[in-house]
């Protein structure tokens, strides 16, 4: 019988500068548990400045998330992050681990499967009442907003408010739309693919409530409208849409960082207008890098995936 929490954590790279994790299974609170023991053990006792997590999970629990994300944040204030990188599945609760990364350090591959969803209770059989059902909805919905609230708090956190992260989602939707032709090929792989001579409506959607970036507050708050709206659908997310949402920072071999710059905009120059000859590494797209934030939700046995 397969065991509903299956996961395997292991130490994969401990280098002069930089030591890296490896967390494969679903997101549960022994999981959680032995990712809080690798931190304590990189950070503490080794005194890494910064521990890379690849993260390759279909979900789990919000109890291990949120014990994950604290830990994460302790050590943030003492100046140590985790770096978040997926290759092939990075769904629910992981989704969300990997958008908490250091910014500047959450990298997605071409091939990722990403998927960000609101929250819910998975039970075979259970029997439910139209007031337990109420009070159920009522927690989820709770759930589900201040999920929102932590993602968009360490937005605005890393942006330095709301007219930083206007300028950087501004900045990104107009490289990803000048560019779309090129990401678009860059993107494909044997099963996904896009029109490059067509913009996605994830963009055309995304464009019309970024004309109020002239007003930084409304900006934000049409923002969580429409990452609300987003996480209801439960599909697929496209990469470069979460690149323009600020929930990745890196799509490998496609749109890249470095780390060493510290203004949190994107490069906004065409391919096409980059002289002949210019290497790949030259039109990657830089944002910033800052700490974690904390995830306060209750341990109750609520998931995510």
């Amino acid at each position: 019988m397969k065991n509903e929490n299956e996961f395997s954590v292991r130490c994969t790279e401990m280098g002069p500068h930089q030591a890296s994790i490896s967390y494969t299974g679903l997101m549960c609170q022994a999981g959680a548990m032995a990712l809080e023991y690798q931190f304590d053990r990189l950070f503490g006792y080794y005194k890494y400045m910064q521990v890379t997590l690849a993260i390759e999970s279909p979900g789990g629990a919000l109890d291990g998330l949120e014990y994950v994300l604290r830990s994460m944040r302790q050590w943030a204030l003492e100046g140590r992050h985790v770096a978040v990188q997926t290759t092939f599945q990075c769904a629910s609760a992981a989704a969300f681990l990997l958008a908490m990364g250091r910014w500047g350090h959450r990298r997605a591959d071409r091939s990722t499967f990403l998927l960000f969803h609101s929250a819910r209770v998975e039970s075979a059989g259970m029997g439910m009442t139209a007031a337990y059902s109420t009070n159920l909805s009522h927690a989820l919905n709770s759930v589900d907003r201040k999920l929102l609230d932590v993602i968009v708090n360490k937005m605005l956190s890393e942006a330095d408010g709301a007219k930083g992260l206007v300028e950087i989602v501004l900045s990104r939707m107009r490289f990803v739309d000048q560019n779309w032709k090129q990401l678009a090929a860059d993107i494909a792989t044997f099963t996904t693919g896009a029109d490059g001579n067509r913009k996605p409506d994830w963009l055309k959607a995304v464009q019309k409530w970024t004309r109020l970036g002239g007003d930084p507050q409304k900006f934000v708050l049409e923002m969580k409208k429409h990452l609300h709206q987003r996480l209801q659908r439960d599909d697929r997310m496209h990469l470069l849409e979460a690149y323009v949402l600020c929930l990745i920072d890196e799509i490998s071999g496609v749109v890249d960082v470095d780390s060493s710059v510290t203004e949190p905009c994107a490069l906004q120059v065409s391919v096409e207008q980059l002289p002949l000859g210019m290497s790949d590494e030259s039109r990657r797209i830089k944002p910033k890098e800052r700490d974690e934030t904390l995830l306060e939700t209750s341990a109750d046995p609520m998931t995510t995936g």
